[in-house]
């Protein structure tokens, strides 16, 4: 990756500034901000605008990553934007996500895209997606994340993000913890923008809860929109929803099908839940230390933890806090696997056995959690498919298996549970 803006600047302007042909959101925030993503582009396009939805990364394609209308644009379209991009990288050194940003860009205004919906990748000052003046930014959560490069705190994280904020452009944010409103509301009043919280914003109710959604109800100053049953897990939604709703609102005059619009989104790999005869296959891209301890609280209120394995990987570069120990109150049995790094990149998971004594062993005389190391082995039989082997064999008394740690795990072994779906309905 490279930090700054200059190499995408400098791609903008070889390509004309496609950028500029739509207005745009710009979606931060450590954990959250793909969900938002999804639920507003959803709302935008049941309103009828032409609408670009832009999320990283993907899980199981990399056309995930570019959808306009709810479908996901062609490898062919990403192929011809692509060929106008990587001849200028003679002269401009850019990254593989400046890459795919740019050719988003490209492909959105090609197909006359009127509002695209951006989930920034890293941070937001030095984002490739902050290339673009947004009409609306959005900042969903902050917790510690990628400290190497955001910072060691979560108000030097917060401030990273604050790089998406603009004068004159109204701000949501998440419900931040007060001394981070307080930095917050300071930019604000510096830079020159309105800032608008869950209070501002007005109120999201959870009303019921689903192993795989949450209904809410939402009301804002503008509307009592209803009821609404979001399709991903976790009384956190609600207030991405309410970010959601409150987006949509500072772009649109009047908001009918809002609740079309949020029961409608959908994202790969965020706490997916995916039937097989008896049972729940949920796959959950969570990385780190917040948004496991909140996947791990919502799988534990719905399914007895006798009846709850968990199938997790972790990249080295991370850093877990509490969640070790909320996972294991959450799964009674542990399969720790070593997913594949990403193509091109320097990103290394834990070995399994390393994973166990860095995070899980000091709890386990506690826990009562059977625990399976899936390492490689000298065959190619990789962990991912032995642990999938074994849930189907031995481990038929586990009702609900959890896939989660990192997208590796979930693209691998939600892959190989997508590839026997389909092979047994031919």
């Amino acid at each position: 990756m490279t930090l700054g803006l200059a190499n995408m600047r400098a791609l903008m302007d070889r390509l004309d500034h496609p950028e500029r042909r739509f207005r745009s959101v710009l979606v931060a925030g450590t954990n959250g901000k793909g969900s938002v993503t999804a639920m507003l582009a959803s709302i935008l396009h049941r309103h009828g605008l032409r609408t670009g939805r832009y999320i990283s990364p993907h899980v199981f394609s990399v056309v995930e990553r570019i959808a306009i209308d709810g479908e996901f644009v062609s490898l062919a379209e990403m192929e011809a934007a692509a060929a106008r991009v990587v001849p200028l990288y003679g002269e401009i050194p850019f990254s593989y996500f400046e890459a795919l940003t740019a050719i988003a860009f490209l492909v959105f205004a090609q197909r006359g895209v009127e509002v695209a919906v951006l989930e920034v990748g890293l941070g937001g000052r030095f984002d490739a997606t902050n290339v673009v003046e947004p009409a609306v930014s959005v900042v969903t959560s902050i917790s510690l994340d990628h400290r190497r490069i955001l910072g060691d705190t979560e108000e030097e994280i917060l401030r990273e993000k604050l790089g998406v904020a603009r004068a004159g452009v109204p701000l949501l944010v998440g419900a931040l913890a007060p001394e981070l409103r307080a930095v917050v509301d300071e930019r604000a009043a510096r830079t020159g923008f309105e800032v608008f919280g869950p209070a501002e914003l007005g109120d999201a109710t959870v009303e019921e809860e689903f192993l795989g959604g949450v209904r809410v109800h939402l009301r804002t100053p503008r509307a009592d929109y209803g009821s609404a049953r979001v399709r991903f897990g976790g009384r956190h939604q609600a207030v991405n929803a309410l970010l959601a709703t409150g987006a949509a609102e500072r772009l649109l005059p009047s908001l009918e099908r809002a609740v079309e619009g949020l029961e409608s989104a959908t994202i790969a790999g965020r706490f997916e839940c995916l039937a097989r005869g008896d049972r729940t296959f949920v796959l959950d891209v969570a990385h780190n230390d917040a948004a496991l301890v909140a996947t791990a609280d919502h799988l534990a209120r719905f399914r007895p933890r006798e009846e709850c394995a968990l199938v997790f990987g972790l990249l080295k570069r991370k850093e877990l806090f509490e969640a070790p120990r909320h996972l294991l109150r959450a799964a009674g049995c542990l399969c720790l696997v070593e997913p594949d790094a990403e193509p091109g990149s320097n990103d290394a998971a834990f070995p399994p056995h390393e994973l166990l004594a860095r995070y899980f062993a000091p709890l386990l005389p506690n826990a009562a959690t059977d625990v399976m190391l899936w390492n490689r082995t000298a065959s190619g039989d990789d962990s991912l498919a032995r642990a999938k082997r074994w849930l189907d064999g031995d481990g038929r008394r586990f009702k609900v298996v959890l896939a989660t740690g990192s997208h590796r795990v979930v693209e691998g072994f939600g892959g190989r549970i997508l590839a026997d779906a389909i092979g047994s309905a031919r």
